[in-house]
């Protein structure tokens, strides 16, 4: 069977993610709540662009196709509950595979399973939010049999311990993960910044902050260069560009003034005390779930965790940062590749 024969994609909340083995990954923003009627025009698009199934394919091409897809975007509030994103998200996916001519098509659940269309639809809670099972588990068998997997991403970091190539948790939904520690909604990029502090200190005074969409974590990683500005994108609080000056003016409203009134240093000075916070929101559940593990770093928000003393794993070193950036896209790929060739033999 070969390496890209097999497509992973995650569909979340906020991006589209896709990987195959063979080391393409593609990452899109997508904010379901704006555009889940779009999805499965988007994922047909993506897959034809940069995954090659598009123009005159043979059929037996397109036969030997699979898609390995987890779903992340059912809690998306432009749907009612988690079982009618689950059932919607999964129709969208099944048409998208019938519009490319691809009927292989399996979702990966959090009993460790692939299911079809059916099963996926029947059983919407073993479907819901299983990224972080189907990544865990990946690195369970390929990378450390005993270790901490924390995955930081954009919106979300998953803790997740890993004991004897076995993910060693017994909390399966978001509600129960949010309870053991094993879920923190902290990520390094939409965060708002009013989550993460109630105050901030500029010149000598504690400042409340206002309780506004005014600015995000992703600023203060801005102002702090742990990530490089761009212009072009305008995927921010105030949808003016990812530029130290905008992220100036964007946390300085958070305390009431301007880029007038805030100098660089002061903003830098404030987004210091972000990152602290959320590094502090990340550090408990660290601390709770993998006192002393090894730890296998996933994401893109690696700044975000405090490696101390710690034995790391880097996934971006053990695959490549593209990859990487889409962990659970190839973890479910890898996981129904591996599967498939077990069948085959």
């Amino acid at each position: 069977m070969e390496l890209s024969s097999v497509i992973g994609i995650d569909i979340g909340g906020a991006n589209l993610k896709y990987a195959c083995l063979d080391g393409r990954a593609w990452s899109r923003s997508f904010p379901m709540w704006k555009q889940r009627e779009q999805v499965r025009s988007a994922i047909t698009k993506d897959l034809c662009t940069h995954f090659d199934l598009g123009g005159d394919l043979g059929g037996d091409f397109r036969e030997q196709q699979t898609l390995a897809i987890t779903i992340t975007g059912e809690l998306a509030d432009c749907f009612v509950d988690r079982a009618e994103g689950v059932q919607y998200l999964v129709a969208q996916a099944m048409d998208a595979a019938a519009d490319l001519g691809i009927s292989g098509v399996r979702f990966y659940g959090v009993d460790g399973t692939f299911h079809c269309g059916d099963s996926a639809t029947r059983y919407p809670d073993l479907i819901a939010a299983a990224n972080w099972h189907a990544l865990a588990n990946y690195v369970a068998r390929e990378i450390l049999p005993d270790a901490l997997l924390i995955d930081v991403g954009s919106t979300t970091t998953d803790i997740v311990p890993i004991r004897d190539r076995q993910v060693a948790t017994r909390a399966a939904t978001d509600h129960e993960r949010l309870n053991e520690g094993s879920l923190v909604y902290v990520g390094c990029r939409r965060t708002p910044v009013c989550a993460l502090v109630d105050r901030l200190y500029f010149r000598g005074q504690s400042t409340p902050v206002m309780n506004e969409l005014f600015a995000t974590i992703d600023d203060a990683q801005l102002l702090l260069h742990f990530v490089d500005e761009s212009p072009s994108d305008l995927d921010t609080a105030d949808g003016q560009p990812r530029t130290c000056v905008a992220a100036t003016n964007r946390l300085a409203r958070m305390i009431g003034l301007d880029r007038r009134t805030v100098t660089p240093s002061e903003a830098e000075d404030m987004s210091a005390q972000i990152i602290a916070a959320a590094r502090l929101r990340i550090a408990a559940g660290v601390e709770t779930l993998g006192q002393g593990c090894p730890i296998v770093l996933s994401g893109h928000g690696r700044g975000l965790v405090d490696l101390s003393g710690r034995e790391v794993v880097k996934l971006a070193d053990r695959l490549s940062a593209d990859v990487a950036r889409c962990a659970p896209s190839f973890a479910v790929a890898h996981l129904l590749h591996s599967e498939l060739m077990e069948a085959q033999n």
